[in-house]
């Protein structure tokens, strides 16, 4: 029997400016774990207080950090092509994951580059993507903690947008402390979300699960969309996951009437996880 429990992303407010008044609502609906997707504002990483309210806001609510997904900005400044630009990048990101060991965080978040705007740059982006994410491995290694590299969205050219070029991109670096993040709605738009398993499995260190129509990157909840959840729930327990089953889900509605239905899917995808 996995222990796998359920988490969600903090997306589901992503615009709101302060997480710590919707905590309760995740204690009421049994879920005990996050992925902080807001910065600064659902963790303020650039003040010692910030991390203290948090952490002191988690602990009476009992909810835990599992992870936490680099701003989107500073991923496509550690992959440009800007020297000075990419050292202040990976030098923010640095300090956001000091403030996520504070917090109790357990990984790590991250993609292999941004959006090219020629695809010529594509391998030099991912050259200095690599020498940017084998430098912050290297420092989250000496806190103890985790690194994973995201399957990007592959609606636009992008390093890092098909799983192939995240495992080589991955696997390049040789690091111990870094792995892989398997977005499912990112991977039913490229080659498929099992097929992204069978590429990841024996490094994942996390999941962003959500659904879509295959046209586009609806962020909805399982079953909303065309996913073979079937399919995949069975090649996941192939691969001996056993973490955190991590939605990273658009709020379509209140989040209080989200949140028994994430737990309802979830539920019924942990079903079909044990079906065999």
């Amino acid at each position: 029997m996995t222990n796998m429990e359920l988490g969600i992303s903090t997306l589901l407010w992503y615009d709101e400016d302060d997480l710590v008044p919707h905590l309760p609502l995740l204690a009421a609906a049994g879920i005990r774990h996050i992925e902080i997707r807001r910065l600064p504002h659902h963790l303020d990483y650039t003040s010692k207080d910030g991390a203290v309210r948090l952490a002191t806001a988690l602990e009476e609510h009992g909810v835990a950090v599992h992870s936490l997904h680099v701003p989107d900005q500073l991923i496509a400044a550690m992959s440009g092509l800007d020297q000075d630009v990419r050292r202040t990048a990976l030098a923010e990101v640095k300090r956001i994951a000091v403030a996520l060991t504070k917090v109790g965080g357990r990984i790590l978040v991250t993609h292999a580059g941004g959006v090219l705007k020629d695809e010529a740059e594509r391998p030099l982006q991912f050259a200095a993507g690599q020498e940017s994410l084998a430098e912050l491995a290297s420092f989250c290694r000496g806190i103890g903690l985790p690194v994973a590299v995201e399957n990007s969205l592959p609606t636009k050219p992008r390093v890092g947008d098909t799983v192939a070029e995240v495992v080589r991109f991955v696997e390049d670096i040789n690091a111990g402390n870094v792995g892989y993040c398997l977005d499912t709605s990112h991977a039913h738009l490229g080659e498929g979300e099992v097929r992204a398993l069978e590429l990841v499995g024996p490094k994942l260190m996390t999941l962003h699960i959500s659904d879509n129509d295959r046209q586009s990157d609806q962020h909805a909840l399982p079953f909303d969309g065309t996913i073979d959840w079937t399919a995949f729930m069975s090649r996941l327990k192939a691969t001996g996951y056993e973490g955190v089953f991590m939605l990273e889900v658009r709020a379509t509605q209140q989040p209080r009437l989200m949140l028994p239905r994430a737990k309802e899917r979830f539920e019924r995808l942990m079903r079909m996880y044990h079906a065999d």
